[in-house]
């Protein structure tokens, strides 16, 4: 694309924001990387809509002339969503949506999405690469670029947990303003144990907006399941779900709180999301691992089956071998309180004796010993 085609787009994102009276929102303060996403967008719209430069300016009075605006016409929801429908339905349009904030005004639209067949193409935006994020992080917790040799390390140990998601970096770097390296490195050891709060309530929108099977299919995948090939998980969950388990599945990736699925690839999901999820079943008992709905965690799983300290809460236990591994003292009715104990799982791990008991709810049993 030619500079004069890019700022004949910017013109015409001009001439409809003045068309609609936009008021621009609060950006961030340090937008780093927003100029390449920007330009990403544009080649999109050029695409969408087979533009060239010679027939840009034709597109700019068709969208000019198309805007519909609907304000001060609708008092609720029930009333504003058959009068969208009605205009919109059947059309090729740019919907551009002003003042949307709350998650319930985006569902209350998505209930005529598939009535009204708008999205034809989807593209997901990138996060920040490596260096993109130092840059971000070093001025979110230095106000500038020049940051002493001593903090080097600990900055590339915050841009890996952080995965590239900007929300992470600029809590962390705002919650580290002016702190020594050593709180660095102890604020960073406690959230890879227990998450920010901010991080974990924004990323939790998207999750408390699912239904409670999706949230349920969530779960499980964030706990046991990432970077396991979805043969193997498909299989584990279709014990649980049944056949509508590919149902939930693409609403999770719809929903990015997992990557794009396909059967034979692997499952892949944000490092905080996974963290996000993990922190969502924590918080169900804080202090007491046999009263959460899932366990993955060998010291908790262990302890719960040696002091026979489970729930009927517990719906599935993952426990996978490591190289410290060996013959375990447990409770052999240690599973007779977990009475919905849907999916147990014990990997290359020796017990003193088989179980004593396992309850009916079971849907999904492996287990395997050591030798």
């Amino acid at each position: 694309m030619t500079l004069s085609e890019y700022k004949f787009i910017e013109k015409i994102v001009e001439d409809i924001s003045n068309k609609i009276n936009h008021v621009f929102l609060n950006v961030a303060k340090y937008p780093v990387g927003l100029q390449s996403r920007i330009e990403q967008v544009k080649l999109l719209l050029l695409e969408a809509w087979n533009s060239t430069l010679k027939n840009l300016k034709h597109l700019q009075k068709k969208l000019l002339s198309k805007i519909v605006k609907f304000d001060g016409q609708i008092e609720d929801v029930s009333e504003g969503i058959p009068i969208i429908k009605e205009r919109l339905s059947r059309k090729k349009i740019l919907l551009i949506l002003d003042d949307v904030d709350k998650l319930e005004q985006l569902e209350a639209l998505a209930g005529g999405l598939d009535c009204l067949s708008w999205i034809t193409s989807t593209h997901a935006v990138e996060g920040l690469n490596e260096i993109e994020a130092l840059i971000l992080l070093r001025r979110m917790a230095f106000k500038h670029d020049k940051v002493p040799s001593s903090y080097e390390e600990i900055l590339n140990r915050v841009v890996t947990y952080a995965s590239g998601l900007p929300l992470a970096i600029v809590t962390i770097g705002a919650n580290l303003f002016g702190r020594k390296v050593e709180d660095w490195k102890r604020t960073l050891d406690e959230y890879e144990n227990i998450p920010d709060k901010d991080i974990q309530r924004i990323l939790q929108v998207s999750y408390d907006a699912l239904k409670e099977k999706d949230q349920s299919v969530f779960l499980d995948i964030a706990c046991y399941f990432k970077g396991y090939k979805w043969t193997k998980v498909k299989k584990i969950l279709h014990a649980h779900y049944g056949h509508c388990i590919e149902h939930h599945v693409g609403v999770l990736a719809e929903k990015s709180l997992i990557g794009h699925w396909e059967y034979d690839t692997y499952v892949t999901l944000h490092d905080l999301i996974e963290d996000m999820g993990k922190e969502t079943v924590r918080q169900e008992s804080p202090n007491k691992p046999g009263e959460r709905s899932r366990l993955w965690f060998r010291d908790d799983i262990l302890n719960v089956l040696r002091d026979n300290t489970g729930t009927g809460n517990i719906e599935m236990i993952y426990l996978k071998s490591d190289s410290t591994a060996r013959k375990t003292e447990w409770d052999r009715m240690a599973c007779k309180k977990m009475t919905n104990l849907k999916t147990l799982i014990i990997e290359d791990y020796t017990f003193s004796g088989d179980p004593g008991y396992l309850p009916s709810s079971l849907r999904y049993w492996k287990w395997s010993s050591t030798i």
